[in-house]
């Protein structure tokens, strides 16, 4: 496999079906999507468990990027549940979303939302271009990063602004989930991947490579930092979405996870944003 962001061949890495850049530290996957064709996700307990850990985070991305976003259009990639627009259009903005999965299309359509069902940039009206482009934990399920990256370039307007919010592998939860997957414990960096979820991750940026990629595009980074990356409200339920998960398995992981929340402050974030503006 090539790497999407220096052109290196990639090396397997240690779970299934993921690869390593040994150059820039990309990572990406060939994990199978399976969009709307049936999930072992219960959508109920993983909205209960989803939107507390989704609005804090959003709150606190809008916050930061309030000096960089121009007010007006705003696209959002993915929009799933239709919170983000939601908050967006509560601080003046007028969103719309893009949602390939045809139930939370239904979902956020329910809630009020002008939603688009379908995949970016395909989807989209013919010479639709908007001030804002919003990417929240969905650039890391895309499949084509170098196709994405011309595609917003294409829909946003020339003093527009698109917004990536990811996880990254500079953070310590990935770290050592590598770590442990190395000495043969595997599960904790299967879920960081989303393994065997409808849309699992295809790639995997660091800090440094997201913005390289960007920039051979036609872009220039104007900010970008660390976001919370673990809330402890709801973070039962979203463990316990899973279908394939049991109790006597969730209580360790929901212990660990809670443990590493409290001592968060001492790591290295597992979330950050970046926004970019065309050159």
């Amino acid at each position: 496999m090539e790497c999407s962001i220096c052109s290196n061949q990639m090396e397997p890495d240690v779970l299934e079906q993921t690869f390593r850049c040994t150059r820039c530290g990309f990572f990406s996957s060939t994990l199978p999507v399976t969009i709307n064709s049936g999930s072992r996700i219960d959508e109920r307990v993983r909205e209960q468990g989803l939107k507390p850990v989704r609005l804090a985070n959003f709150k606190e991305l809008l916050d930061a990027c309030s000096d960089v976003a121009p007010k007006g259009t705003l696209l959002d990639v993915g929009c799933a549940h239709g919170w983000f627009i939601q908050a967006a259009e509560a601080r003046g903005y007028k969103g719309v979303g893009i949602e390939p999965d045809s139930s939370m299309a239904a979902l956020s359509r329910k809630a009020g939302i002008h939603v688009i069902e379908g995949y970016f940039p395909e989807a989209l009206p013919d010479g639709a271009r908007y001030d804002v482009i919003t990417f929240n934990d969905v650039f890391e399920h895309l499949p084509d990063v170098n196709k994405m990256a011309q595609s917003i370039r294409e829909r946003l307007t020339p003093s527009g602004v698109v917004i990536i919010n990811l996880p990254v592998t500079d953070g310590t939860i990935f770290r050592l989930s590598r770590m442990a997957a190395q000495l043969g414990m595997k599960g904790s960096l299967a879920r960081m991947w989303q393994q065997g979820l409808p849309s699992p991750h295809l790639s995997y940026f660091s800090t440094e490579n997201l913005p390289r990629l960007m920039e051979r595009h036609g872009f220039r980074l104007v900010k970008s930092g660390p976001l919370t990356s673990i809330i402890t409200n709801g973070l039962y339920e979203r463990i316990r979405a899973d279908r394939n998960i049991s109790i006597p398995k969730t209580l360790p992981v929901y212990a660990a996870a809670r443990a590493i929340a409290l001592s968060s402050r001492f790591f290295t974030s597992d979330v950050w944003y970046f926004a970019f503006r065309p050159i």
